[in-house]
């Protein structure tokens, strides 16, 4: 199921599924069902667990920004009990966990010894990467549901009502707030900000791109990726929610309003757009953007001019994770625990495996030749794909 928020009245939060056949305060819906799996007959590649380990109780159905965090030798995650856990990277062992009493709802990020995490209840919170001690807590205007970004001096975080707000990092003092309007309908997520050298890039609501200056909040540029279109409230949904991915000299961004561009990071100029209509994070290669899409077709498109080089559709409606690009590999989770191994010249799939049976709702992390994945209820596993020949 998919949430929605409303920002006006409505008679009650929605909860409606992520296909089709969805209308706002009232009216029916209709469910499409996920492609059964088909058995793979010669693989070209087996899934090896390398180690699992159990991060507490997860985001479980909620939706949530959690996601895990590699630094220093360590994997870290949060959870909906307010718990963050360090894990030996190498092994899955548990290093240390803390209870920090909140109702933490995304991250963690991690920047040089700090993680980051956001709460329903509107903070930004702080922790040793060490031990997990609180160093500070920040109260923003409402909730953190992306995870916070940071750099060594300066914490930048989204907030659901549209706001930015840029935070010292030694203290959790505010230096800067923006503000954005706000659709009366929007789906129940945002995207995380993304800095990039003295630029935060940041993902809105309304369908745009916004480049702020890292040390005022300066608005460099500001580029529409979709606008609303159509008669109801749902068809004029736009929400950039995936992350902006900045890659040398290019931003690409993806949108709810069936939009993926490529834009200049310098000025916002748009080089291509292509319809396809996404909430998740988006990858890249040396040749390829990949995107999954809202009905969990997995995309790959062409860098150099938009136009899709192949697309996947053997996974439709499985609720797929954003993808990732793994030892030259696409990988996406989808939502009974299987991940998925895809070649990125012709999105055939290579490999399957189910590292647990829970949903993996989070973007893989990848740490060389490996992944670490994230289940909807907690569970951890660095996994990595082999030749089946090896």
């Amino acid at each position: 199921m998919k949430n929605y928020r409303r920002t006006l009245a409505c008679l009650t939060p929605l909860l409606v599924a992520a296909t089709v056949g969805l209308t706002a305060c009232g009216g029916g819906s209709t469910i499409a069902q996920p492609k059964p799996l088909t058995e793979l007959p010669n693989p070209s590649f087996r899934m090896q667990v390398l180690w699992h380990a159990n991060g507490g109780s997860g985001a479980g159905k909620y939706e949530a920004g959690f996601e895990p965090a590699v630094a220093n030798g360590r994997v870290y995650v949060a959870n909906n009990d307010g718990e963050v856990v360090a894990l030996n990277l190498a092994n899955g062992h548990r290093v240390w966990h803390v209870d920090t009493d909140e109702q933490l709802i995304s991250g963690p990020s991690v920047v040089d010894g700090t993680l980051l995490v956001g709460t329903r209840n509107g903070e930004v919170i702080a922790l040793s990467a060490d031990n997990g001690s609180k160093d500070w807590s920040a109260d923003l205007s409402s909730e953190v549901i992306a995870a916070p970004a940071g750099t060594s001096d300066v914490v930048v975080a989204r907030t659901v009502d549209g706001h930015v707000a840029a935070l010292n990092m030694a203290t959790g003092d505010r230096l800067w707030t923006i503000e954005s309007s706000v659709p009366n309908l929007t789906m129940r997520g945002t995207a995380s900000p993304v800095i990039q050298g003295n630029t935060v890039y940041v993902g809105m609501d309304s369908g745009k791109v916004q480049a702020l200056d890292l040390a005022t909040g300066e608005q460099r540029w500001e580029q529409t990726v979709a606008l609303p279109e159509g008669r109801s409230e749902l068809d004029r949904i736009v929400d950039v929610d995936g992350n902006p991915l900045v890659d040398g000299n290019s931003v690409y961004a993806i949108s709810a309003g069936d939009a993926l561009v490529s834009m200049s990071a310098n000025g916002g100029h748009i080089r291509w757009k292509h319809k396809i209509a996404s909430e998740n994070n988006l990858a890249v290669d040396n040749s390829n953007v990949y995107a999954t899409d809202m009905n969990s077709v997995v995309w790959g498109v062409s860098q150099a001019t938009g136009e899709p080089v192949w697309k996947q559709d053997a996974l439709e409606y499985r609720k797929l994770s954003a993808p990732a690009v793994v030892d030259g590999h696409v990988l996406v989770g989808d939502y009974e625990g299987y991940l998925h191994w895809l070649s990125p010249s012709d999105g055939s799939i290579e490999g399957r495996g189910r590292p647990f049976g829970e949903a993996i709702r989070a973007q893989p992390v990848v740490v060389g030749d490996r992944a670490i994945v994230l289940g909807a209820d907690g569970e951890v596993a660095a996994v990595r794909f082999a030749s089946s020949g090896s």
